[in-house]
């Protein structure tokens, strides 16, 4: 066994995280939801040599690919977590940042005028998000950060179609009264110091 000690292993290098790999049933299907719905760039797709077809999209002009879809999803019900009912055992979910509540409120729109996959709506505390499913069942999280900070985990549901005005006054109420309160840009200043902003040597810095 190597040795694990924390204090003989020297740090990691520096990473950021590049992308996600999904495998599918419905390939065009789930293309036309990630480009079409989500506005992701297709940015590359054929057929490897042993016969998978495979498409590359991203929202990053920084990234060639942020989700990566390959086909070979087998049909029928896949287990699902021992401890959330319906949820995936294995990927949890995707996540997506807007750029405020105004932003996420056009997205609950835009999902519930392409389906009747239900959607959750609810706050963090430090955002707000609401969590839907792709057309083949993989869970999914759009949010919209906060001013605020609170422990985690928390979640509170909230009704999207109320005034946006509404929705930021019954949020902090909420989250004023919850442990670990305090802005947002308080946590971060604590976050710099523990996570490097740049990888070094990165010549698209």
């Amino acid at each position: 066994m190597p040795d694990t000690d924390s204090a003989t292993i020297s740090p990691a290098p520096v990473m950021k995280f590049s992308h996600l790999g999904l495998v599918v049933r419905d390939l065009p299907m789930m293309e036309q939801f990630y480009t079409g719905i989500l506005g992701f760039a297709l940015t590359d797709k054929g057929t490897s040599g042993i016969g998978a077809t495979m498409a590359f999209m991203t929202l990053d002009p920084d990234e060639h690919h942020q989700i990566f879809l390959v086909d070979g999803r087998p049909d029928g019900d896949l287990p699902t977590s021992t401890i959330i009912p319906g949820s995936s055992a294995v990927l949890h979910h995707l996540s997506f940042r807007l750029g405020g509540l105004g932003d996420l409120r056009a997205m609950y729109d835009r999902l519930t005028g392409e389906s009747d996959r239900a959607i959750k709506t609810a706050t963090h505390g430090l955002c707000w998000t609401m969590y839907t499913t792709d057309p083949e069942g993989n869970e999914i999280e759009f949010f919209a950060d906060s001013p605020w900070y609170c422990d985690q985990p928390f979640m509170k549901p909230l009704d999207f179609r109320m005034p946006e005005d509404e929705l930021y006054k019954r949020t902090e109420e909420m989250v004023r009264v919850a442990p670990g309160f305090r802005p947002y840009a308080e946590f971060y200043k604590d976050l710099d110091k523990q996570v490097p902003r740049d990888l070094p040597g990165d010549s698209r810095i």
